[in-house]
């Protein structure tokens, strides 16, 4: 008994290691000198940790279809937002203000998202306004 006392510590450290390993700074991915402004058909949602995701379908200048994979805050933070698991759902269409990724992918991190066609805003970020 006295050993597993003594290890519960232990393994809350490790195990809490793990998860801020797999977290990530905004600037190692995202870069405040590539803003963007996308607007497009939500064709995925992933609610998941450390942050949900969006994933929607644009058009690109030539008028060639792109997927953009767009970071949002951890799931929590959204949920007290009120945004359940259908706030936002495959098929709506919405505007993204937000940065690009480093690496030059189709990724983005996002500072606002609104409806495209009513201009409800449904998310807006408090750190990174520009």
């Amino acid at each position: 008994m006295k050993q597993l006392l003594l290890a519960i510590p232990l393994i809350a450290v490790l195990s809490g290691g793990t998860s801020a390993q797999a977290h990530h700074s905004f600037s190692a991915e995202f870069d405040v000198n590539k803003p963007l402004k996308l607007t497009g058909t939500v064709t995925r949602v992933e609610m998941t940790n450390p942050h949900a995701w969006l994933y929607i379908e644009t058009k690109d200048k030539s008028g060639a279809a792109q997927t953009w994979a767009v970071e949002l805050v951890g799931i929590n933070d959204l949920l007290r937002l009120g945004w359940g698991r259908n706030r936002v759902k495959p098929g709506d269409n919405v505007k993204v203000d937000g940065f690009g990724a480093r690496n030059g992918t189709n990724t983005a991190n996002a500072i606002s998202v609104s409806m495209a066609n009513t201009g409800e805003l449904l998310w807006e970020s408090k750190e990174r306004k520009q």
